[in-house]
């Protein structure tokens, strides 16, 4: 678990604000990793720290504070969708399969029951129809 002054340290910051800006640019991927402590601190756990080492090293090479957190957000998005797409597309898949069966036996049904109506009497009287 870590401080803001242990994560200045670290990231090899100047002040707890650049620490703080860089929480708040990526606080919706650290919410499940911080908490608070003693006198209400920020604190980190090692998950947090990562996505806090990630951020400085994508500010190091260039990036502004918010490309830097836009692209990590990309990154753990893309890493996520990759993780939990096999069993969503088999089931996705699953569930095509059992529409498409549904729609052949609603197609044979209504195959089975066509009837011919007569034709309206009034249809006689309009030319055009």
């Amino acid at each position: 678990m870590y401080t803001l002054d242990q994560l200045k340290r670290i990231l090899g910051l100047q002040t707890t604000n650049q620490v703080r800006n860089r929480i708040e640019a990526i606080r919706d991927l650290l919410e499940p990793h911080m908490r608070r402590g003693p006198n209400n601190r920020i604190i980190l756990d090692e998950t947090g720290l990562g996505f806090l080492q990630a951020l400085q090293s994508l500010c190091d090479s260039g990036k502004t504070l918010k490309e830097a957190a836009k692209a990590l957000r990309e990154e753990k998005l893309l890493k996520t969708k990759k993780s939990s797409s096999e069993p969503e597309r088999q089931a996705l898949e699953e569930l095509l399969e059992r529409c498409r069966e549904e729609v052949r036996f609603l197609r044979e049904l209504l195959r089975g029951n066509a009837v011919s109506r007569p034709e309206p009497w009034w249809r006689e009287w309009i030319p055009f129809m």
